[in-house]
């Protein structure tokens, strides 16, 4: 491949900067002086004003925030304009700042020439050695000048560097590209919770700072108007009483331990419930009579440095722990131990009038497939009576109570209860992580499917008391949607058009007769957004909440839009897909394109903020097309099906057709051009990808899976996820599936430049996964190179790790789609 020092010479360009916004002066007042030296025998030095107030060039505030008319009327400077001194001939302060605009990556040195002590910074870090290194977006260059009489000091700043007029733009007008920064920092929410009545809501938000770190906040309001009752400037665990009237409950330090504390909102009243409590997490009956702790029994560890495993999971840290619950009389301040055994039980619910308790517990059978069985048993609260309702059920996921508590709701995948609900076809086995919900009648013993020819995936549940529905979120195809159903009727089905199309949180007020519920999520151009609506039509009147202002957050950035396409693949079905264009995008123009995919259980979700910033690229100038093939939950039980014993082929002929489709239909697409990128399993089909086909110019693996019969043995979730993906297939009985659908097997058949990436802690997709493979290509001679991410398990979540990791990603595309080598060659690996 052509790369760009191969194209064209490089030559050494000058920009003046012509303009900066100015703050300031502010005036540094004289120093009281009583000894020519201090302690460390130095003299005085007003410079060191400079180190004390950075923060002036941190704060976006004194720049940023204003509306927009204000800004262009703030103090500028001018190229050569003198830079005068404070009231009195006192020396000051001024922060100059410009900003410069990139379309690729690019090193420019500044030139101050006339500014006699100064300190400089880009997006508020300090640049010690005077050279900016841009990445595609706007970065803030500041100035924070220390001006003295004798200076005479004036602003004549240039950048320096490599082909710069081509690459950089200084003070550009109009909205600035979508950037990393912009999608993780600033405001988010992380959950909101309506009260059984609907009248109060508590939300926590928190806001990322550049440096990673988080500031919480827990607010309770009135729904209806907004008005504060409560506000923390913490994370606060607060839970809604299943009562009347609506009532909060959490914990806190008081003078005599930890107590629980109910607090009622109409009257703003506080209430200690208990006081000297045992630590750990606890559930609060709705009669307000005791709770449930959920505490660890520590299992036996060896005392050598032997150890002999139990089971295929005893190599995981606290395997051998187990949980076990325990009631705490509120009134007594008796704690009871309720479960005992080698199993650990949880609780999945409490019954409305308190009586009675779901208990929950898993079993290991390595014995018979699948290998991990459910048991529910329903306990009395009071005498500790335990009636077993299901015993080593595979499949089954949770349960709740319903509202009378004869009844259970259970979330349970098609295979289970004997298949009654199955809709695959013939010789397909149903795909696990695909779950519908089941009606268990407590009486009568019987089971039945709620769901049927439904294609969405259940996630989160809810029987709601005051109108009978059961209220539910699920994967619906590339978003997650909420549905409620009648439970007593099956198939009776609402789903709610809302202006997300991917859910993120939500709460739905269960003692309403006619439910209100809160929500928070995305689409592929928005996000961060909190909604309120009625739910008494499939199309209600969403309202707008929340101190968080989308519009005013991003109002000068550029975001690209999304578009949704499908494809007929030669198997006759139809194949869900969207795509990004660039915010400035010309259709008389040729661009990359990268395609991304998760190829298996889970679709690729449509998000303007995702782990893998799709939108960030689309600002790079890239075209982005996310396909979501067969093998995907959110699709319909068959769809999904396609997945198990498989491994590839029918995800892998859907992800090749439908590039095919779109370099056809879409001719602003340069074909040399095309790359792409998936993790895990999607790392997986990356890798067996480039065994298939020759369409791409290049590939990224993140924690790819190399060789199916050693990610069985040795990843956490290994056998485990093998019960889905490949059910009933082993080593021994399926070599084909095994070794011939294994990337390291074809290694001999990959010829595309791949980027291996992989967490150095990764429990679940070992590192040899990624090491076995760059080893085989190593020997092939093949272009490959492996990065791992120190510490990092198998998603990078350490803040500072993870832009360095995806700096990684965009270098790498920008080598072999872009034909330019400088960010790749920059990052020194």
């Amino acid at each position: 491949m052509i790369l760009l020092s191969t194209l064209f010479a490089l030559t050494l360009d000058t920009i003046p900067v012509t303009r900066a916004h100015v703050a300031g002066p502010y005036p540094i007042v004289s120093t009281y002086v009583t000894d020519s030296l201090n302690m460390a025998g130095k003299g005085l030095d007003i410079k060191d004003a400079l180190d004390r107030n950075k923060a002036l060039a941190t704060r976006n505030d004194r720049f940023d925030t204003r509306e927009a008319a204000a800004v262009a009327k703030e103090p500028m400077v001018n190229h050569g304009d003198a830079l005068g001194v404070g009231a009195d001939s006192l020396p000051t302060l001024r922060l100059l700042r410009f900003s410069v605009e990139a379309s690729a990556y690019a090193k420019a040195k500044v030139s101050v020439e006339r500014l006699a002590n100064y300190k400089l910074f880009a997006n508020g870090q300090e640049v010690t050695d005077g050279t900016l290194k841009l990445t595609p977006g706007r970065t803030e260059v500041s100035l924070l000048a220390l001006t003295q009489r004798a200076d005479r000091d004036s602003f004549l700043v240039s950048l320096s560097g490599d082909s710069l007029k081509s690459l950089v733009t200084v003070n550009p007008t109009g909205k600035r590209p979508f950037t990393m920064a912009d999608m993780t920092q600033g405001p988010h929410y992380r959950s909101a919770t309506l009260s059984p009545s609907g009248r109060y809501l508590v939300t926590v938000s928190y806001f990322l700072r550049p440096d990673g770190t988080a500031q919480y906040a827990t607010v309770l309001t009135e729904t209806a108007t907004g008005k504060e009752l409560l506000r923390r400037n913490e994370y606060l665990s607060l839970s809604w009483t299943e009562g009347t009237p609506d009532r909060l409950y959490y914990t806190r330090k008081g003078s005599r331990g930890r107590e629980l504390v109910v607090f009622t909102p109409q009257t703003g009243r506080e209430e200690v419930l208990a006081d000297d409590m045992p630590e750990g997490y606890f559930n609060v009956s709705p009669r307000e009579d005791y709770l449930i702790f959920s505490l660890t029994d520590e299992g036996k560890n060896p005392s050598g440095s032997l150890k002999r495993l139990e089971e295929p999971d005893d190599r995981m840290p606290g395997w051998r722990n187990r949980g076990a619950l325990w009631r705490y009389d509120l009134r007594t301040k008796v704690m009871q131990r309720l479960t005992f055994g080698k199993a650990g039980v949880g609780l999945s619910d409490i019954s409305a009038d308190g009586r009675s308790l779901l208990l929950q517990y898993h079993r290991f059978d390595a014995h018979r497939a699948p290998f991990d069985r459910t048991t529910l048993v329903r306990m009395d609260a009071y005498t500790g009576h335990a009636d077993t309702l299901l015993c080593d059920t595979a499949f089954v996921a949770s349960a709740k109570f319903s509202p009378d508590g004869r009844q259970l709701l259970i979330k349970a995948s098609p295979g289970a209860f004997g298949g009654i609900g199955l809709e695959v076809k013939e010789g397909q086995t149903p795909n696990a992580f695909d779950y519908r919900l089941y009606r268990y009648d407590v009486t009568s013993r019987t089971v039945t499917p709620l769901l049927p020819h439904f294609a969405p995936s259940v996630e989160g549940y809810d029987w709601a008391v005051g109108d009978g529905r059961v209220y539910f979120t699920a994967t619906d195809g590339s978003g997650v949607s909420l549905f409620s159903l009648n439970p007593a009727k099956a198939g009776d089905v609402t789903r709610y058009t809302l202006p997300v199309s991917t859910i993120q949180g939500h709460s739905v007020a269960l003692g309403m007769k006619h439910p209100t519920a809160v929500f928070f999520g995305q689409t592929g151009e928005r996000a961060r957004e909190l909604f309120t609506a009625s739910l008494t039509s499939d199309t209600p009147k969403a309202r707008r909440i929340g101190n968080i202002d989308f519009d005013k957050l991003f109002a000068d950035v550029a975001i690209g839009t999304c578009h949704d396409w499908r494809f007929k693949a030669t198997r006759g079905d139809s194949i869900d897909g969207y795509y990004f264009l660039p915010p400035d995008f010309d259709a008389t123009k040729r661009y990359p394109l990268i395609v991304y995919y998760y190829g298996g259980c889970v679709p690729t979700p449509k998000m303007l903020e995702f782990q893998y910033p799709l939108q960030v690229l689309a600002g790079q100038g890239y075209v982005v097309y996310v396909v979501n093939p067969s093998g995907a939950i959110g699709y319909g039980q068959e769809f999904a099906a396609r997945h198990v014993n498989t491994w590839g082929k029918e995800s892998g002929d859907d992800i090749i057709e439908g590039t095919k489709h779109f370099l056809a239909s879409h001719p602003y697409i340069d074909p040399a051009r095309v790359g792409c990128m998936g993790a895990s399993y999607g790392g997986f089909m990356t890798e067996y990808l480039q065994t298939r086909t020759d369409i791409f110019a290049c590939a990224i693996s993140h924690a790819g899976i190399s060789n199916i019969a050693s990610y069985w043995g040795g990843g956490y979730w290994g056998y485990t996820y093998g019960e889905c993906a490949q059910y009933g297939s082993y080593p021994w009985n399926n070599r084909d599936l095994y070794v011939n659908q294994s990337p390291l097997f074809n290694a001999y058949k990959i010829h595309t430049p791949i980027l291996l990436l992989h967490g150095t802690a990764d429990t679940n997709v070992p590192t040899t996964e990624s090491q076995q493979l760059f080893t085989a290509l190593k020997i092939l001679g093949r272009d490959v190179a492996y990065v791992t991410v120190d510490g990092e398990n198998h998603v990078i979540t350490d803040y500072a790790k993870r832009l360095e990791w995806q700096e990684a990603i965009f270098a790498w595309f920008a080598k072999y789609l872009k034909c330019d080598t400088r960010w790749w060659d920059a990052l020194g690996l």
